[in-house]
């Protein structure tokens, strides 16, 4: 099951390496992925683009908790939050977001964080598949510093999106969890 899991989180990986200056026959010259990445942060910090933030659902996997830790939990997290975003020459989204929310527990649960999205287009319509580097807290660990990776996936139309996130199994009743929330572009 471990190795399943670890083949497919290598081709999780591999979809969402940024394509730019991996095709052959591209010049020699071109910036590396290092280079690259900087100014896309750098374009990113520097946008004028923002998006507003609402959480506003949390699905814990029910074959990951027991009936009583369901039956405690806080699936409405909302909160608010925003998000400083642009779209690169491959129309993929960069943002840095910031937002709090009531967790699980009910408790103010802060995030920042810098997320990346290969989008796929249609007229209007989009698809995102990605990644998010975050920086979280949470009462029951006393507000210390959580940082992580997680992937996201986004569906939007227009300046909106609804754009989910998982926290990945951490054991038993702990993670496996679907973060929800809904943005919208000022």
């Amino acid at each position: 099951m471990a190795t399943d899991f670890k083949k497919y989180a290598w081709f999780f990986c591999a979809l969402l390496l940024p394509t730019h200056g991996l095709h052959a026959g591209e010049p020699a010259a071109s910036p590396s992925w290092w280079e690259t990445k900087k100014g896309d942060l750098s374009v990113t910090w520097d946008s004028d683009r923002y998006s507003i933030l609402i959480p506003f659902n949390t699905y814990h996997s029910r074959s990951t908790y027991d009936r009583e830790r369901i039956n405690e939990f806080n699936e409405m997290p909302w909160g608010l939050g925003i998000e400083r975003f642009h779209y690169d020459e491959h129309r993929n989204r960069h943002s840095f977001y910031a937002f709090g929310f009531a967790d699980s527990w009910n408790d103010f649960q802060p995030v920042l964080g810098y997320a990346w999205e290969r989008n796929f287009h249609c007229g209007d319509s989009r698809f995102g598949i990605g990644y998010s580097a975050i920086l979280t807290a949470r009462r029951k660990q006393h507000y210390t510093p959580l940082p992580g990776v997680v992937p996201i996936a986004s569906v939007g139309y227009k300046s909106a999106a609804v754009q989910t996130t998982w926290v990945p199994y951490l054991g038993p009743n702990n993670g496996n969890v679907f973060l929800t929330l809904f943005k919208y572009s000022i």
